[in-house]
């Protein structure tokens, strides 16, 4: 079986900011733009979240239009509403650094 595992280069859309969950542990979720052809001119928003140490660490170096590489895996998640299934998937942040390109 193959692992799990995401690699992205992209720009913040927003300036990264932390929060706590009810157990007080750290987290994060910001949304990553990556190019998505060679042309430069279509996009993909994607969904990202960091924990702990990590989302600390990004928020630091985190701002609107900072470039990164992010290295982690993909998670899929559901919740109800409406009664409905809703269904999201994000990239679990294991580890990134910051992008020139």
């Amino acid at each position: 079986m193959e692992n799990n595992h995401v690699e992205l280069k992209g720009t913040l859309t927003r300036n990264i900011e932390v929060s706590k969950s009810q157990k007080g542990n750290s987290f994060t979720k910001f949304t990553l733009k990556c190019l998505r052809d060679d042309q430069g001119t279509r996009f993909d928003y994607v969904g990202c979240i960091a924990f702990s140490e990590i989302a600390e660490e990004l928020e630091k170096v985190g701002t609107s239009n900072t470039k990164f590489k992010i290295i982690g895996n993909l998670q899929t998640s559901s919740y109800k509403k409406d009664d409905q299934k809703i269904y999201s998937m994000n990239v679990v942040v294991e580890s990134f650094e910051l992008s020139n390109e």
